[in-house]
C-alpha cells in the first residue's frame, strides 16, 4: 500500500489585490445529471462548461460501457450521441462508479427498469461502505431484481432490469439521491411514481424532468414533500449549461470573510434554495456577505453572484436539524468560519455525515482541535467554541474526503506556518483546480 500523498498550505507571502474574483468549479449534481438524461435521450446532447471531475467522470464512463458514445470537442464541452435507453448494450464489465455515490444511486434507480439488461455496480473502497439499502428496498418494492453483498445493501450489487410497477413512496430522510433514483425509476413505469419525504432535499431531477417536458406535480405540506412523475417519459436530446457549484463556491465564500480586508466575488454561482443554506447560515454571522441575481436564461437553473467582504466580525449561530439537508455539504467549512466567531455555535442534526465519503462529523472535529479551536461532538451535534485567533500549524489526513481537504486548505491559510493536508489530490471529485485557483487569492 502506497503512503498518502501530501501538499503544504500556507498564508500568502504578499500582498495580492484588496478585491478579487474567483471563478469556481462547475456544479457536480447538474453535470451528473445533465450526463444522464443525455444519454437516457436519443440523438445528440450538447452539456457546457460541465464539471470534469473524479465523481462525473465515473458516471461518464458507466455510460460509455452501455454504448452511450461521450465526446469533448472542447475543454468546455461534451458532445453526447445515444441511441436512447431502448438501445442501451450490454455492458461486458462491471460499471464503475468509483467514490460517487449519486453515480451509484441514481443509475441504480434507471438500470432497475431496463427489461432484460443485467448489470453489476461496483466502487472503491470507500463507495463500497455506503449504505445502497435506502435505495435498493423500494425499488424492490417496486419489482426490481436486485442481488449482491449484505443482501445488496452494499456495493457490489448486480442489477438484472425488469418492467417495473409505479408506486407510492415514503422515505425517512431527506435524500435528493433515494428520491431520484425512484423517480427515475418512474419514468419507464405506467401511471405515476410519487415520492414523500421530509422537506428540503435538492431538486435537480425534476426541475430537470420538468425542463424537458416530463409531468411532474410537488406538493408541501407539514414539512414534507411529495414529488410524482407519470411515466412511461421518453427524454429528449437537449442543450445544458452548468452554472458554478455553490459547494465549492462556500469555501471560498468563507475564505473571502476570513480575508482581513477586501471583496471577494463569485459570479455564475447556481441559485437554488435547496443548495444555498450555507448562505442563509452566513448572512446570519455577518452582514458582509451579499447576493445578486444574475439574468441569463442559458443556465440550466437561475444563477447569481456572491460578494464576500473581509475584515468583519462574524457572530456565532446555531444550525438546526432542519437546515441540513440544504448544507449538509457545507457543514466542515462552515464549521471552520464557526471557530472564529465570537462565541459558541451548534450544530444540530449531522448524522448523515457519518455516512459520507468519510465519517465527516468526526473529521470535522479533529480538523478543528488540531487547529487550536475548543470544539467537541454530542451525539449527533457538533460544538464549537468560537474565539479562534491564531491557527497551529497542523498535520491532517484528508482521508480520501474532498470536502475536508478543501475545508483544511481554507483554514491553513490563516495559519503564520506551512500546514500539511494527507491526500490532498481527492479534491479532484469535484473541484479539479481547486489549489490553483486558491493561489490566486
Amino acid at each position: 500500500m502506497h503512503a498518502p500523498s501530501e501538499r503544504w498550505i500556507q498564508a500568502a507571502t504578499k500582498a495580492g489585490p484588496e478585491d478579487v474574483t474567483v471563478l469556481c468549479g462547475r456544479d457536480k449534481s447538474l453535470t451528473h445529471r445533465a450526463v444522464m438524461f443525455a444519454s437516457l435521450a436519443s440523438g445528440m446532447s450538447r452539456i457546457h462548461h460541465p464539471l470534469l471531475g473524479a465523481d462525473c467522470l465515473s458516471t461518464m464512463d458507466c455510460f460509455r460501457a452501455l454504448g452511450v458514445r461521450i465526446e469533448q470537442p472542447r475543454a468546455d464541452q461534451l458532445v453526447v450521441l445515444s441511441q436512447g435507453f431502448k438501445r442501451f448494450q450490454q455492458p461486458t464489465q462491471a460499471l464503475d462508479c468509483g467514490n460517487s455515490g449519486t453515480t451509484a444511486r441514481l443509475i441504480t434507480g434507471i438500470l432497475a427498469a431496463q427489461d432484460g439488461l443485467t448489470c453489476e455496480l461496483i466502487g472503491d473502497a470507500s463507495l463500497s461502505q455506503r449504505p445502497m439499502r435506502r435505495v435498493v428496498e423500494p425499488l424492490r418494492a417496486m419489482g426490481a431484481h436486485i442481488e449482491g453483498h449484505d443482501n445488496g445493501h452494499l456495493l457490489p450489487i448486480r442489477i438484472q432490469g425488469r418492467l417495473l410497477q409505479a408506486r407510492s413512496h415514503e422515505v425517512d430522510k431527506a435524500s435528493a439521491q433515494v428520491k431520484s433514483a425512484l423517480l427515475l425509476a418512474g419514468l419507464f413505469c405506467p401511471g405515476t411514481t410519487a415520492v414523500k419525504l421530509p422537506a428540503g432535499s435538492r431538486d435537480h431531477t425534476e426541475r430537470m424532468l420538468q425542463r424537458m417536458g416530463a409531468k411532474i406535480e410537488r406538493r408541501e405540506q407539514a414539512g414534507y414533500e411529495e414529488v410524482c412523475v407519470t411515466g412511461p417519459f421518453v427524454p429528449i436530446a437537449s442543450e445544458f449549461v452548468i452554472p458554478v457549484d455553490p459547494s465549492s463556491a462556500a469555501f471560498f465564500a468563507v475564505m473571502g470573510l476570513l480575508r482581513p480586508v477586501g471583496r471577494l466575488t463569485l459570479p455564475h454561482v447556481l441559485n437554488n434554495p435547496t443548495r444555498i443554506g450555507f448562505l442563509r447560515v452566513l448572512q446570519r454571522m455577518s452582514g458582509a456577505i451579499t447576493l445578486t441575481l444574475e439574468e441569463d436564461r442559458r443556465y440550466a437553473e437561475p444563477v447569481m453572484r456572491i460578494q464576500a467582504e473581509g475584515g468583519k466580525v462574524l457572530r456565532a449561530t446555531d444550525i438546526q436539524a432542519h437546515e441540513v439537508p440544504t448544507l449538509v455539504d457545507e457543514i466542515p467549512i462552515l464549521a471552520v468560519a464557526a471557530a472564529f466567531a465570537d462565541g459558541p455555535s451548534r450544530f444540530s442534526g449531522l448524522e448523515e455525515l457519518r455516512v459520507k465519503e468519510s465519517d465527516r462529523l468526526t473529521k470535522t472535529a479533529e480538523l478543528l482541535r488540531l487547529a487550536g479551536s475548543d470544539v467537541r461532538i454530542e451525539g449527533d451535534d457538533l460544538w464549537i467554541g468560537g474565539g479562534l485567533r491564531e491557527v497551529q500549524a497542523f498535520r491532517y489526513d484528508s482521508v480520501g474526503d474532498h470536502r475536508l481537504a478543501m475545508a483544511a486548505a481554507i483554514l491553513a491559510r490563516r495559519c503564520k506556518k506551512p500546514c500539511c493536508i494527507l491526500d490532498p489530490e481527492c479534491v479532484r471529485v469535484s473541484f479539479p483546480d481547486f489549489y490553483e485557483v486558491l493561489e490566486t487569492v
